[in-house]
């Protein structure tokens, strides 16, 4: 996994910055997007989305499918952990919606604010069955099960912190829990106790690799960095030609999203 992080930041460096040829990393798509979030599956499916539509793409960056949201409002997260049953958030409505792998709906939505959860900032899959959201008011992640009842919850974070936590990212990694924010990443067991905090600010993006993080800062700008669960070394990059906005490895796959193209390397 040190050679996949080695090989993404060795491609950068030296493709990038003195435009010599990349042996690791070979792009094969700029594909022309409006969208601003990405994500993605381990089967290796891109998913980027604005406000209102979200296009899906294969791992040879064909067009597979698209989803019109505007019933629903603006999507505030999309979970592509499960790609048979992918999770859409709805913020502003305090709404939860499931696609199928052709992004079609699949089942009823999950109307939280009927539930008696008034704020919810952040919503993803459980790989034990079920879903986490993040209430504010009540400034913890609350685990719901296929019945959609609270069965398991993490601490009060503003209380144990000493001060009011905004997540910008939250998901669920190899029976882990990992919600950051600007001070850091919070992570947490499949019962919601509490681990550890890792005090790596700015990341307003992230996926767990193995034991790895890799993630985008928001400062200084364009900062792609991994951060290593187990030895705790943190190596950073700084690019200028491709301002990206987010990136996703899946496999021998690489996405990157910019704020034109959806961008996609392999390492064939």
């Amino acid at each position: 996994m040190r050679f996949l992080f080695t090989a993404l930041f060795c491609f950068f460096c030296h493709s990038i910055t003195f435009g010599q040829t990349a042996k690791n990393w070979k792009q094969l798509k700029s594909i022309p997007t409006k969208a601003d979030k990405l994500t993605s599956d381990h089967l290796g499916n891109a998913y980027v989305w604005n406000e209102n539509f979200m296009w899906m793409y294969s791992n040879k960056g064909d067009s597979l499918a698209a989803f019109n949201s505007r019933k629903y409002g603006s999507i505030s997260h999309v979970d592509a952990t499960n790609p048979y049953e992918i999770l859409v958030f709805f913020a502003d409505y305090n709404v939860i919606l499931f696609l199928d792998n052709y992004l079609s709906d699949n089942g009823e939505i999950v109307d939280l604010q009927k539930m008696g959860y008034d704020q919810i900032t952040h919503a993803c899959k459980s790989r034990a069955n079920g879903i986490w959201i993040y209430d504010a008011i009540q400034q913890r992640a609350i685990h719901l099960n296929n019945d959609f009842k609270a069965d398991k919850q993490t601490i009060n974070l503003s209380q144990w912190f000493d001060g009011r936590v905004m997540p910008n990212s939250m998901m669920e990694y190899n029976n882990q829990l990992f919600i950051s924010s600007e001070d850091g990443i919070y992570i947490f067991d499949h019962f919601g106790t509490y681990r550890k905090k890792i005090p790596i600010h700015g990341i307003h993006s992230f996926q767990v690799i193995e034991n790895e993080i890799l993630y985008r800062r928001t400062e200084p700008k364009n900062q792609t960095c991994s951060y290593h669960l187990i030895s705790f070394k943190e190596n950073c990059d700084s690019f200028s030609n491709l301002d990206l906005l987010n990136l996703r490895i899946e496999k021998n796959r690489l996405f990157g999203l910019s704020n034109k193209n959806l961008l996609l390397f392999s390492t064939n």
